[in-house]
């Protein structure tokens, strides 16, 4: 009805040269995008209601990102030591069901008699701690009924204590798993989630832990951490010493069982040893150390599973060409190794040639150890730095154990980043502006001193943006699903926001312009933001690789400004100065759609009036003089194509804020400074986790040890 009311106005109306029929189609689409609006939300409301399915999904994604985690733990093996763990009474307030003494294969019987089922798991530095929890993790998941929680692996040193347990068990799975927050909100709520809080000890920087410490706080939050009526489950890792130094203020784990690990024994080593080596008879050395001096200085040097795994990759390194051994297994009883803490440097400093050797390098890398080594000492320093220092930006406490890569720009600086960040949006639009000035007329008209006007304050709001947005944000679009023909069904979540803008922008350019105008602005401006809105949707329940998310927000903002720009520059030449000034507003309310998707409406609003005033006007100044002559196809090459090419990666970096902010770290990380990093650092991660050198962990990596790490920050210089 209001259509057909539309369309028996639009003729008795004075507005130019109107087309009825362009300006009634506009308002047919305007009418079909509340439609589909309406259809989409109630969808999307009865999928995130759908705990059950949502855990089992999670639950198969967990297990195959757990799976990976432990063959890289483990060194690119299956085997694992055994090791044992005795329960650890507390002063009060413990679990029942802990038995006196267990080990790893029967982890998952032990934890299934707790209850509450609350646990534990403490020990020296490399005991085992992780591997024991993965292993449980696998071990739940195996053999998991539907209605069984979901364990989930979280680093406690990421976690902000201010913000409650539930906030940052969602916000995980949102940013980890790509889960859509309403399901994540939901899973939580009705603990199908159980948390495996992983590295308490790595939340603060003394091991003498204090009340007010930030484990500490996280152990109280936990304590409050409830089911129904009673405490809810949950997994924690922590170093022996810390936690004790906790208990001693009278903080621990209410209703859950402590367990610790036990070195690894004599006989433990043997068995590991002749499961891993190919020859055991070149070990007869390090054995008959072992047998005749079980607590000798060897032993205690190899009494965990790190230290052991690491004398494995090192001492059965072969030369690729001759076959035999690069070291000589004598080496680990020389005079000059001590003590315990000679027999660890000794294998950390062998510890990066053997991987790089080991590890094939990517097509046209070249990662020589030295490379390698400077490399991860800088990425070391810098969290060893924000340790000893305690440095925050914005009152975000720096990381200490994880590079998450959108994150680590502090690297270089609390300004320079940012300094460098703002100088590459002014640079891109004035790139764009020079490109596309070059159709421009000589002659200087009022629409030039408009245009220059608009594109300097185009320029000048996301700079500042850029500056002030000290944490921005990935838009956490999800390119994967374009590979798939049921990932891209998932787009359809777009279509309402990509009708409501092909609307507004072709509802006006038909009143100016006629029906081809109309019809044509209307469809790519639809295409563009429904594209770009539903990819910005969260998608498929899976981890990600920790280079998705600079990579998908570089390459959406990419996309979407290119769109975007070509779009508006079709309209400009199609339409003339009405027509851009319809095509801003369009470009201000599809910007604020997309910033509220992203928790920033304004920000995205001003993005979008700007920026799409500036593209449309500089489309206006190269097209208006085009005259009949030329026609509507020149005019659409010379100025919307022009504004495509051009204006498209302008629009790109500018959108992708947290993208360009790593872009921004990389320039300066170059050869010329003490902070030298490689160009393709996402890449060079990525080859350090499948060399063992680097593990994953949620949305980033982490060093494989935290011994390792330290020894790189105090040993800078390979």
């Amino acid at each position: 009805m209001l259509a057909l009311l539309s369309v028996q106005s639009l003729p008795r109306a004075k507005v130019g040269d109107i087309d009825p029929l362009g300006a009634a189609i506009g308002v047919l689409a305007l009418i079909v995008s509340v439609w589909a609006g309406r259809l989409s939300v109630r969808a999307l409301r009865w999928q995130e209601t759908d705990v059950t399915t949502a855990a089992a999904l999670l639950a198969r994604a967990v297990l195959v990102a757990e799976r990976d985690a432990r063959r890289q733990l483990l060194g690119a093996h299956d085997k694992a030591i055994d090791v044992e763990f005795d329960f650890r009474p507390a002063a009060a307030h413990d679990a029942m069901g802990a038995v006196p003494l267990g080990r790893l294969a029967e982890v998952v019987a032990y934890y299934r008699q707790l209850r509450p089922r609350r646990m534990v798991i403490t020990g020296a530095p490399g005991a085992g701690k992780t591997v024991l929890a993965v292993e449980l993790i696998l071990g739940l998941l195996e053999d998991r009924a539907p209605e069984d929680p979901v364990p989930v692996r979280l680093s406690a040193a990421a976690w902000d204590t201010d913000q409650p347990v539930e906030a940052w068990l969602s916000t995980h799975l949102t940013e980890v798993y790509r889960i859509r927050p309403a399901t994540a909100t939901a899973l939580v709520a009705t603990r199908r989630v159980l948390p495996v809080v992983d590295g308490l000890d790595e939340m603060d920087d003394s091991p003498a832990l204090v009340y007010a410490s930030r484990a500490g706080r996280a152990l109280r939050a936990l304590n409050a951490y409830q089911h129904g009526r009673g405490k809810a489950e949950l997994v924690l890792t922590c170093r022996s010493a810390q936690y004790q130094a906790l208990e001693a203020m009278r903080v621990w784990v209410q209703d859950a069982a402590r367990v610790e690990i036990r070195p690894v024994s004599a006989v433990k080593a043997r068995d590991f040893l002749n499961r891993r080596v190919s020859d055991l008879t070149r070990w007869r050395t390090v054995l008959h150390e072992f047998d005749h001096h079980p607590s000798g200085l060897l032993a205690q040097g190899l009494s965990t599973p790190w230290r052991l795994t690491l004398a494995v990759t090192i001492y059965e390194q072969r030369d690729p060409r001759t076959g035999s051994y690069v070291h000589d297994l004598n080496d680990l009883l020389a005079p000059e190794l001590n003590t315990p803490e000679a027999i660890r440097d000794h294998l950390l400093h062998l510890f990066i040639p053997a991987a790089t050797a080991l590890h094939p390098r990517p097509k046209g890398a070249i990662y020589t150890p030295d490379q390698v080594h400077t490399w991860l000492a800088v990425l070391a320093g810098y969290l060893d730095d924000n340790v000893v220092t305690g440095r925050s930006a914005a009152g975000r406490p720096l990381p200490s154990i994880d590079v998450v890569l959108h994150e680590l720009w502090p690297l270089a600086g609390s300004r320079r980043p940012r300094l460098v960040h703002a100088a590459m949006i002014v640079g891109a639009w004035s790139a764009g502006a020079a490109a596309i000035a070059a159709h421009a007329p000589t002659s200087f008209n009022p629409v030039y001193l408009l245009t220059v006007s608009i594109w300097a304050l185009a320029a000048f709001w996301p700079a500042f943006v850029a500056w002030q947005d000290v944490w921005p944000e990935t838009t956490r679009a999800d390119l994967y699903r374009l590979r798939t023909r049921s990932g891209a069904r998932h787009l359809s979540s777009g279509l309402p926001v990509g009708l409501a803008g092909g609307s507004v922008a072709g509802t006006g350019v038909g009143l100016v312009a006629g029906l081809s105008a109309g019809l044509t602005v209307g469809v790519v401006t639809a295409l563009a933001a429904g594209l770009s809105a539903g990819l910005a949707a969260p998608g498929r329940i899976g981890a990600g690789d920790p280079r998705d998310m600079v990579r998908d927000d570089l390459a959406f903002g990419l996309g979407f400004g290119c769109a975007a720009a070509l779009a508006a520059g079709l309209t400009a030449g199609l339409a003339g100065l009405t027509g851009g000034i319809v095509m801003a507003l369009a470009g201000g309310f599809l910007g604020w759609v997309a910033g509220k998707r992203l928790g920033k409406a304004v920000s995205g609003g001003m993005f979008g009036l700007t920026g799409g005033g500036a593209v449309t006007f500089l489309g206006v100044l190269t097209t208006e003089d085009a005259g009949l002559l030329t026609g509507v196809l020149t005019a659409w090459l010379a100025g919307g194509l022009a504004i495509g090419i051009g204006g498209g990666p302008v629009l790109g970096i500018t959108g992708g804020l947290a993208g360009t902010r790593y872009v921004a770290l990389l320039l300066c990380t170059r050869r010329w400074n003490d902070q030298w990093l490689p160009w393709r650092l996402g890449r060079f991660l990525n080859w350090c986790y499948g060399a063992a050198l680097i593990r994953v962990a949620g949305g980033g990596y982490q060093f494989r040890h935290r011994e390792l790490q330290d020894y790189l920050a105090r040993n800078s210089i390979p």
